[in-house]
């Protein structure tokens, strides 16, 4: 968590990154935990289900296999696009404790979004998130799947999943990083602090290629990487494990 808080708060500051460890508590870190502990799980879960069951029924109704690249580009897509109904609100929220100041209460945030901004206010950059995770997620199931391709060889090692995880995880990164710079300012705009970035996300770009330089489309990127890797490496590998096992674990159910 502290290093995502960190990962947010490079992204989405205009100034020196030296500024951002300017009097930074300790516990700072950890805002928007709480909100992270009550999406991550439900939003993780309907990521990887609607991958797989996309995944199905390619392979049944239209008869695009399981690994074609095709089947892996269509399925990460419609994962995305489910999975962001839980994940977006997260991100408002979540962005929101990390950036701004005195505003630690997630309970408190809820209600003063639903009050100034109704329900649209937590599915604010929705449409840019899908923009941003679209395409990592396509570049990332695509690496994963061609990585398990070329690792597993019929070894389900819990160490390879790792490894391919990982590798796709960089690869991802790197392709989604600039637009998720915009996305964050964008999703923080509504906040007082975030009143720089009001005038939209093309207006963001512009900002960041004219005034800041080549080096804001990479802010954050090592903190993202640093972030993203272990969650997703973690997360995958469990999956994988779990899927691996499903018969033996239904069968020990069924007793």
């Amino acid at each position: 968590m502290p290093v995502d808080t960190i990962k947010t708060r490079l992204q989405s500051s205009t100034t020196s990154s030296n500024d951002i460890w300017r009097n930074v508590k300790l516990l700072s870190l950890y805002r928007g935990l709480p909100v992270a502990l009550v999406f991550s799980v439900p939003a993780l879960s309907v990521y990887l289900s609607c991958y797989e069951a996309s995944k199905q029924v390619l392979d049944s109704k239209y008869h695009i296999q399981r690994h074609s690249v095709w089947s892996h580009l269509v399925s990460g897509c419609a994962a995305e696009v489910a999975a962001g109904l839980l994940f977006t609100p997260m991100e408002v929220m979540k962005n929101r404790l990390q950036t701004q100041p005195g505003c630690n209460s997630s309970i408190s945030l809820a209600a003063s979004i639903i009050k100034s901004e109704g329900i649209r206010g937590f599915y604010k950059g929705y449409w840019m998130g899908l923009v941003v995770f679209v395409p990592h997620s396509m570049a990332y199931f695509v690496s994963y799947e061609k990585m398990k391709q070329w690792c597993m060889k019929n070894n389900n090692d819990a160490s390879r999943y790792m490894l391919c995880s990982s590798v796709a995880g960089v690869t991802s990164i790197l392709v989604s990083t600039p637009l998720d710079i915009v996305k964050t300012r964008w999703q923080i705009s509504a906040a007082e602090h975030g009143h720089q970035f009001r005038q939209g996300p093309i207006s963001i770009a512009k900002h960041m290629l004219f005034k800041e330089g080549q080096g804001a489309l990479t802010r954050g990127l090592w903190a993202r990487i640093a972030w993203g890797i272990p969650t997703t490496a973690i997360s995958m590998t469990i999956f994988e494990v779990l899927k691996d096992n499903k018969s033996k674990i239904m069968h020990s159910l069924a007793f």
